[in-house]
């Protein structure tokens, strides 16, 4: 390798098999009960598609989404210490969260938006006062997609709640939207040593192949094939 002129750069031949692409997709109660260490991509795909047509899926979002898990840490301190040692840092807790901007007005939507909704005895859609366990969302999930090759990525917290409450924007000349943040607590007591999400990667059937596309032929505008 010549030094003259070398710049330094992480990209390999591999790098866009590693790149999460596009805005993926928000799923709420979808069962990944099934999965296992060895669900490939495709059996993935076909519990997101079931998801969609079970209506589990948020719909139609805007500007993509936020994911972040961080922890509460702190410093032990004690008389001669000038820098933080290694083994001093504690993490007291994480704050785990899944966040977007939905377009779209389902009334399940709307429920899940208002961290205590109850169906009124009108019909309509109200708040309780009063956060009880049956308004924790059990599941909430991203989807989406890692380098162009198929391969997907998961990201599912439990019991979530929409941090933000629903707050409207209504545009002129533009569709309404809700900006939302679900964050995720520990359902299980017995399971307080690790924090409730899951990040899961799902490669493709070793004998999947993709297909090669077909370019299709015209005769011309309004002509058969």
């Amino acid at each position: 390798m010549a030094w003259a002129g070398y710049t330094p750069t992480g990209l390999t031949p591999q790098s866009i098999d590693n790149m999460q692409l596009d805005a993926g997709a928000f799923f709420v109660n979808l069962d990944t009960s099934g999965l296992t260490t060895e669900s490939t991509a495709k059996e993935f795909a076909d519990i997101l598609q079931q998801g969609m047509e079970s209506g589990k899926c948020l719909g139609a979002t805007t500007g993509g989404g936020t994911f972040n898990a961080v922890p509460e840490s702190r410093q032990i301190e004690a008389d001669g210490l000038k820098f933080n040692p290694i083994g001093f840092t504690v993490y007291d807790a994480w704050n785990i969260s899944l966040s977007t901007t939905m377009k779209e007005f389902s009334e399940a939507n709307i429920k899940i938006a208002i961290p205590t909704a109850e169906l009124m005895s009108d019909g309509s859609i109200g708040a309780s006062s009063t956060l009880m366990l049956h308004h924790y969302i059990e599941k909430f999930m991203w989807a989406g997609r890692i380098g162009g090759g198929g391969r997907l990525l998961m990201i599912e917290l439990d019991d979530v709640l929409n941090a933000s409450g629903m707050s409207l924007t209504i545009n002129n000349n533009g569709e309404g939207q809700v900006p939302v943040e679900f964050v995720a607590h520990q359902g299980d007591i017995t399971r307080m040593q690790y924090a409730p999400f899951r990040i899961r990667f799902f490669e493709l059937p070793e004998e999947a192949e993709i297909p090669p596309i077909d370019e299709p032929s015209y005769s011309g505008a309004g002509g058969e094939e």
